[in-house]
Order: C-alpha cells, then sequence, then structure tokens
C-alpha cells in the first residue's frame, strides 16, 4: 500500500513538472533565435558604412546594383552636395561579382534623361571588373578633371569594403572620399537574411574583405 501511494505521488509530481519542463525548453528555444537574429543583425551591419556627407566635387556612382544607385545619386545632385557625376566604364565586364545590371553607359542614359547636362557627365577612360579598378580609374579621372573630393554612391553591403579600398587607393593623396549607401536599398541589416540574395551577398563580402586585408582581390 505504501509502494502504491508513493508511485502516486511520484507519479503526481512528475505531471506537474511537465509544463515547466516544456516551458524551460521553450525559453531556450526563444534565446537561442534572440542571439541568433542579434548575430545574424549585426554581421550585416557591420557591412554598412555611411559617412556624414558634405559638398564635393562630384558624385561617384560604382557599376553595379540596381537602378536605386542612379536614384541616390540624382537626390544629391539636386540638393546640391556636387554638379558633377562620374560613372564607371564596365562595357563589355561579364555581369556578376561586383557588378550587377547597373552599366556606366546605361546609367548616363538614366540621367540625361533626368535632366543632368551631359557636360555633367564624366565616365572613366579606363575599363573596370572591380571595385580597386574603379577606384584607381575614379582617382586618374579626378587629377585630370582637378577634382579633389567625391561621394561613392553603392548598395549599403558593398559600402565598407568600397570605403576599404578607396581609402587605400586615396591614402596620401589630396583627395577626400565620403561613402553614400542607398538608403533605399533591398539591403537591410534588420532582414537581409530573409532572402537568399542577402546571403549571397553577405557571404561573398566577408569573403571579399577577407582575402583583399590578405592582398587577393576577386572580382
Amino acid at each position: 500500500m505504501k509502494n502504491y501511494e508513493h508511485k502516486k505521488e511520484m507519479t503526481e509530481k512528475s505531471r506537474l513538472s511537465q509544463p515547466k519542463g516544456i516551458l524551460g525548453k521553450l525559453g531556450v528555444f526563444l534565446l537561442i533565435l534572440f542571439l541568433g537574429y542579434l548575430i545574424l543583425r549585426g554581421l550585416g551591419a557591420y557591412l554598412i558604412v555611411t559617412s556624414r556627407l558634405e559638398p564635393v566635387d562630384a558624385i561617384v556612382v560604382l557599376s553595379g546594383g540596381d537602378e536605386t544607385r542612379i536614384a541616390e545619386a540624382l537626390r544629391l545632385y539636386k540638393e546640391k552636395y556636387a554638379d558633377t557625376i562620374i560613372l564607371t566604364n564596365t562595357s563589355g565586364v561579364k555581369q556578376g561579382g561586383d557588378y550587377g545590371p547597373l552599366r556606366g553607359s546605361d546609367a548616363r542614359i538614366q540621367l540625361l534623361g533626368n535632366g543632368i547636362p551631359g557636360g555633367n557627365i564624366f565616365i572613366t577612360e579606363v575599363k573596370v571588373s572591380s571595385t580597386r579598378d574603379e577606384a584607381l580609374a575614379i582617382r586618374d579621372l579626378m587629377e585630370k578633371r582637378h577634382l579633389h573630393s567625391c561621394i561613392i554612391v553603392t548598395d549599403p553591403y558593398h559600402s565598407r569594403r568600397a570605403m576599404t579600398i578607396f581609402t587605400d587607393i586615396f591614402d596620401k593623396t589630396i583627395f577626400h572620399v565620403y561613402v553614400d549607401s542607398v538608403p533605399d536599398s533591398w539591403y537591410n541589416s534588420k532582414t537581409w537574411f530573409l532572402k537568399i540574395d542577402g546571403w549571397k551577398y553577405t557571404l561573398l563580402e566577408y569573403v571579399k574583405l577577407i582575402t583583399y586585408h590578405f592582398g587577393i582581390i576577386i572580382d
């Protein structure tokens, strides 16, 4: 009889403790999700750099990305940050790597269509196939045109690497460079991991950043 009462008591305690066990596991699961979200958000946020912008001699639109770069360049132009826009020559360059559908020649047509005078638009002379090539070509064009400062317009995920490369290329020169991450981009530190392209571009940017610091250039 005592054994029966003991077993009954233990069964009752076990039944009462089950909800607490489930709640505990749920709490651990939610904590892991929250920590994972913070890590993913931090990974995305690290890639995004935006300078405190000032009026400059030129607005530079890096090739690649989509039309949001042109829209941002037009906004800066209309707000009188600069009256010159520089594009990079990617004619014949295969889409991929640093380059999405936006090309320098296409961008020029869009700018002209939005009322920018042709004399205010310059395209780099040398064909480029990487962000480093763009930085070198832009430096040469700025020297030739006696321009001393510029705002680099690019996508958020690309902004840290762009800033790193342009800072290195413009080092020991008189040029000042600012970076403007397109505010209306699809890439957002809070949501990038919800999209396949978000994973693609985030991982690629980290690979390119790491290899660049070891002197390896990946287009």
